[in-house]
């Protein structure tokens, strides 16, 4: 298999934040993006969803209604107006 080299412009910081997480993982920068390429000749594309589309905006749990709800809740815990119970588990009916 014949190699050749790849030059690229990354932010400092991200490049460093991205060694760490990738050396956590056994990894180095140049197999990582090894993985990269590999991945989207697999996928024959980017192998992750690239949209201007914001999510938040379909996904209830970030919609304002639920997002207020969320913050008085935390508010109740935070000022400690809240009650313990026990969970109730439910078999399914599978």
């Amino acid at each position: 298999m014949a190699t050749t080299s790849v030059t690229m412009r990354v932010d400092c910081d991200d490049k460093a934040k991205a060694e760490q997480i990738f050396s956590a993982l056994g990894l180095n920068m140049s197999t990582a993006f090894n993985m990269f390429i590999k991945q989207t000749i697999r996928c024959d594309g980017i192998p992750f969803e690239v949209t201007l589309h914001n999510k938040s905006d379909d996904d209830y749990f970030y919609s304002p209604a639920n997002l207020a709800h969320l913050n008085r809740s935390i508010a109740q815990l935070n000022s400690g107006k809240f009650s313990k119970h026990e969970l109730i588990e439910v078999e399914d009916d599978d």
